[in-house]
């Protein structure tokens, strides 16, 4: 009966609430340290440092983060519990860390948001860009996370500036702090031009609906 279970388990099945449970690396015990991410920019800076660099150690964390010795370990083995970290090199004497990549899907009233490493990173850099804590204290993750993927696609011409504000609810003035800080984050543009489509005082707060071409999303 035991050996049929595990047998089980170790396959790719689906349920109502789990996908591809035998593809999982490993346990997934931290749900905690997920809603962590959004909440502790030193926690969400760890892992996106580990994400990026691909493999690294706790020894070179400790030299390219902020927080302190014992916290970079702490941040370690609470990130390795919750399966977001794992370690790649078993015969090294220093243990090597890689990122799992995640996307951690909630549905609040029929609104989908996904938390993705992508996000993470941006949140993680909320104390050095104040539009971003702002955005995320006044209007939530949804609003962030709409806001986010709206500055891409203004990035790539898709959007205005004015048309992120209405799309995401926020102040003009809001809406253009954020696209400079995620412009700047994710290194968007060139050097030449910035997010400058249309600056703060260019807003007719009385204009009329600009989104028409968005009703269907």
């Amino acid at each position: 009966m035991v050996s049929s279970f595990v047998t089980l388990y170790k396959m790719s099945y689906d349920t109502e609430h789990v996908r591809n449970a035998g593809d999982t690396p490993g346990m997934i015990t931290g749900i905690p340290t997920f809603a962590e991410l959004l909440e502790n920019p030193s926690l969400a800076s760890l892992y996106t440092s580990i994400w990026r660099s691909g493999t690294t150690t706790g020894p070179e964390l400790v030299e390219t983060t902020t927080v302190s010795k014992k916290t970079v370990y702490d941040y370690l083995h609470k990130l390795e519990q919750a399966g977001l970290i794992s370690k790649v090199d078993h015969d090294s004497r220093t243990a090597v860390y890689t990122a799992e990549k995640f996307e951690l899907t909630l549905t609040v009233r029929e609104t989908e948001v996904s938390i993705t490493p992508e996000l993470i990173e941006a949140i993680a850099q909320k104390n050095e860009y104040p539009a971003i804590e702002r955005v995320l204290e006044d209007h939530g993750i949804v609003t962030f996370a709409l806001a986010y993927d709206l500055v891409k696609a203004h990035s790539e011409g898709d959007v205005t500036i004015r048309q992120i504000a209405s799309l995401a609810d926020l102040s003009s003035g809001t809406a253009y702090d954020l696209v400079e800080a995620i412009y700047s984050i994710l290194d968007l543009g060139d050097d030449e031009s910035g997010p400058t489509t249309y600056t703060p005082d260019d807003f007719d707060e009385n204009e009329g609906d600009l989104l028409e071409e968005f009703d269907d999303k």
